[in-house]
């Protein structure tokens, strides 16, 4: 029989080499730092990671929480842990989840659906201290369009070409408010957006994909829309969802 002594001696004997290990992964974080990246607070608790994370984060109010995705499996390259798809879920803010190291940063797909999701991606991207020049793809998707069945085949070109041809005057426009400092250009897709971005990072080959979550109102407003949530999981570059 374990009486309650015992349980607690041997909650003790697990809990220290644990924390040791705990301790020693935040140093060898810590020194991995660049040594101008500002004051650096240390965060080890005993708890379910995600809960940390999350609690941690909202008390912290912190602008970005970024997160390795360590799935399990013959495909564990292309899914979520638990612990980074629900931080990923509930974020109080912007989330970028690192699926592989990337050593460089110059070459980032801007993913927009329209000027109001690209003003917080703008804002965002804007605020970061890029320490070398960096090329921005921003790039919005066209689904194919329902059109009425009345209309032909040939007003249903025309109204096609005209939604590409706005699409395409808008990226123009957000590529061109990053400014003088970046090498920025805009690019249209048409058919699923989900599919469209993958296929770019494929042909691009970017450093980072940033898109919006896309949530919706209400008790919900946190949950990723269905394209932010393809990404994050079947991307193999690293993705910044900005909320």
């Amino acid at each position: 029989m374990i009486t309650p002594e015992m349980r607690e001696n041997l909650l003790k004997e697990i809990e220290g080499p644990l924390r040791k290990e705990g301790e020693e992964l935040l140093d060898r974080t810590a020194a991995s730092l660049p040594v101008d990246s500002g004051p650096i607070s240390r965060v080890h608790e005993i708890g379910f990671p995600s809960h940390v994370i999350l609690e941690t984060a909202q008390s912290a109010h912190s602008d970005l929480i970024i997160l390795g995705a360590r799935g399990c499996g013959p495909i564990k390259e292309l899914v979520l842990g638990s612990v980074s798809h629900r931080v990923l879920l509930h974020a109080p803010c912007s989330t970028l989840v690192v699926k592989s190291p990337f050593p460089t940063l110059r070459h980032i797909l801007v993913t927009v659906e329209g000027q109001e999701d690209a003003t917080k991606i703008l804002r965002a991207l804007l605020s970061m201290p890029f320490r070398e020049p960096v090329k921005m793809t921003v790039l919005t998707v066209w689904p194919h369009p329902r059109v009425p069945w009345l209309i032909t085949l040939g007003q249903s070109q025309l109204l096609e070409e005209k939604a590409l041809e706005n699409a395409q005057e808008m990226v123009d426009q957000i590529a061109g408010q990053f400014g003088a400092k970046y090498q920025s250009s805009g690019m249209v897709g048409m058919g699923d957006p989900a599919y469209v971005i993958l296929e770019q990072e494929r042909i691009l080959n970017p450093d980072l994909i940033v898109v919006g979550s896309h949530g919706r109102k209400g008790i919900s407003r946190f949950l990723l829309g269905s394209v932010s949530h393809t990404l994050v999981h079947q991307a193999r570059c690293p993705v910044l969802v900005v909320r």
